[in-house]
């Protein structure tokens, strides 16, 4: 088994997910407190002390509010852009370690080779990931306010994909939001729209991918089986039906293994070009 991960949680009452692959095991954001993360983590049969980073995407509490304490208490050290370590105020804080991460390098943690892909959102410097071993790979997106050329090239080649769902448009326009955060929701560094996923699973998602999974889900301006309802339609036009779909929320899911879905000496297939 080359690869694995376990969402530990998603959505606005915070999200991390363990990705584990040659014996190497990281974090991507530790929006839970402290506890509950350590407590999530055990149950998935892990100690917390053997993480060998915590991945944050961005600054925003549901990614954010538990990574400075989680990492003081277990000495782990955390990863990140230099624009979220100043928006964080992680500087404040006494660290078991920095690791500085940038877009379109690689870092390797253990055995795992994490890219950092820049992605648009209102936040300081917010970042996607890549996760690969074994020449598997696995693909992380979570808050961006659209999928922009260099998120969907990034994404090419990826065996699974995990990527936010966030709301259904009429579900946003029609609930109690007010008007200036569904503006927000709604903008180009706000948030991915069921129709926005449904066109990429259409139109961008690569032939490698076998296992798509809906994260972040709104509990006011979505729901689960419209969110499902929209991508199948979508992998059923694009003739995909062997593509599993998994859907996560609060609570998370089980293990998810990351399978080749080809052989590296396959050509890379072309993809339509009708992102940002």
């Amino acid at each position: 088994m080359s690869l694995r991960f376990r969402v530990l949680g998603s959505g606005s009452t915070g999200n991390s997910t363990l990705v584990e692959g040659g014996g190497a095991r990281v974090l991507i954001d530790a929006g839970l407190g402290p506890r509950q993360l350590a407590e999530r983590l055990i149950d998935a049969g892990v100690d917390p002390a053997a993480l060998d980073a915590v991945l944050v995407s961005h600054e925003h509490g549901d990614h954010s509010r538990g990574a400075a304490a989680f990492a003081a208490k277990w000495g782990v050290p955390l990863a990140g852009t230099g624009g979220t370590y100043a928006a964080t105020g992680f500087g404040a804080a006494t660290l078991p370690g920095w690791r500085a991460v940038e877009p379109g390098r690689a870092r390797v943690f253990g055995r795992l080779t994490v890219t950092a892909v820049a992605v648009p959102h209102d936040a300081a410097a917010p970042l996607a990931f890549v996760v690969s071993a074994d020449g598997v790979r696995f693909a992380h997106a979570t808050d961006l306010g659209h999928l922009s050329r260099a998120v969907v090239d990034a994404f090419r080649a990826c065996d699974a994909v995990l990527i936010e769902s966030n709301y259904d448009p009429a579900m946003l326009r029609d609930g109690p939001y007010p008007w200036a955060l569904k503006e927000r929701i709604l903008g180009p560094l706000g948030h991915l729209s069921n129709d926005d996923v449904a066109r990429f699973l259409e139109r961008g998602l690569d032939e490698a991918c076998r296992h798509v999974v809906l994260a972040h889900l709104s509990q006011t301006n979505n729901h689960p089986e419209v969110a499902r309802a929209s991508a199948e339609a979508s992998l059923r036009r694009r003739g995909r039906t062997e593509v599993k779909l998994t859907l996560t929320g609060p609570d998370g899911t089980d293990w998810i293994e990351v399978r080749p879905s080809r052989s590296k000496g396959d050509p890379d297939h072309g993809q339509m070009r009708l992102f940002k």
